[in-house]
């Protein structure tokens, strides 16, 4: 499986843990919408596995399904897996009820 570890960085600048999942996620952009399948969650993003990417830098719409319905999220596109197939979203514009809401997912994980 791919994950978000899997994308080579010069450094690790990331601050959360990551849990891995298996969960259902709507993604827009401005064009178009998609239906992803995520494989790595954390406070600071999530890793869309199986898919082509975006190119880094876009912004895109989340909708992630927690069980207690859909979180919606905004995001950035930060990386690619190696391969081509799968991308690292970094969540932008987290609210305290959004870090609330993923902080209860991760403690289930």
């Amino acid at each position: 499986m791919s994950s978000i570890d899997d994308i080579p960085r010069h450094d690790d600048r990331r601050a959360d843990a990551r849990a891995e999942v298996a969960i259902w996620v709507q993604e827009r952009t401005k064009d178009a919408l998609y239906f992803q399948r995520a494989s790595n969650l954390s406070l600071g993003g999530v890793f869309l596995e199986g898919t082509l990417p975006h190119p880094p830098g876009t912004r895109v719409e989340l909708d992630l399904e927690l069980g207690q319905g859909p979180l919606r999220l905004t995001g950035e596109v930060v990386g690619r897996a190696p391969g081509g197939l799968g991308m690292a979203v970094r969540f932008v514009e987290l609210g305290g009820a959004e870090r609330a809401a993923l902080a209860a997912c991760l403690e289930q994980s």
